[in-house]
């Protein structure tokens, strides 16, 4: 992880070698590393909205077969098989994408700022920014799970995630460097794009109707 990060600072002062500026700098790696980590996302966020589709037929078969774990278990798989979902794939993307986001954070924790570091309104991208970023990253982060969680349902939990995680992105980014805060909304802003232009399972679509045999 050490090795990618290091990596990763190095990219970030070459292209501030290129553009003399380390908010550029940190806007081309982030949209470099979306690229990278946008298929695998997108296969997890289709998993995801396929497996919560179907979940009426899945708590239906439950139902149906209640006392008989074992069939349970079966009659599931034949409905994750019918609606092609593998639960393994919705994790798989999670694990490729993790790395490469967390050695990006280490870069930018410890990139040594040789030139300017300062960027449009922000004094300092080593420093936190007060508000202006982290507010754009608590809205693109709400807005981002929106788009990409399904419909709740009634789903308290889910509801919950959706309000506070943008709040906690809120607190956690007026603590951290802005650079981080810039990337986390670039990186934001570039997924809701996807979403909207490729939404991951294609448009939404009404949950299946058939009946659980």
């Amino acid at each position: 992880m050490a090795y990618i990060s290091n990596l990763l600072s190095d990219v970030i002062q070459y292209f501030f070698q290129l553009t003399g500026s380390y908010g550029w700098a940190i806007i081309i790696v982030s949209i470099l590393l979306r690229v990278v980590v946008a298929p695998a996302q997108h296969v997890q966020m289709a998993q995801a909205k396929r497996t919560k589709a179907i979940e009426p037929l899945r708590k239906a078969l439950e139902k149906k077969y209640k006392g008989d774990p074992k069939r349970i278990q079966e009659e599931t798989a034949r409905l994750y098989k019918t609606h092609n979902i593998k639960p393994l794939a919705g994790c798989l993307p999670l694990l490729i994408q993790l790395p490469i986001i967390w050695a990006f954070f280490g870069a930018l924790r410890a990139l040594t700022y040789t030139g300017a570091a300062n960027f449009w309104w922000i004094a300092d991208l080593a420093q936190p920014d007060p508000w202006i970023l982290p507010v754009l990253a608590g809205v693109t982060t709400f807005i981002q799970s929106k788009l990409t969680m399904p419909p709740t349902q009634g789903d308290t939990t889910s509801s919950t995630l959706l309000y506070m995680m943008p709040l906690l992105i809120l607190w956690m980014s007026r603590s951290f460097a802005a650079g981080l805060a810039l990337y986390w909304v670039v990186s934001n802003v570039l997924s809701i794009v996807q979403q909207l232009v490729y939404p991951a399972g294609g448009r939404t679509r009404p949950a299946p109707k058939e009946a659980a045999s």
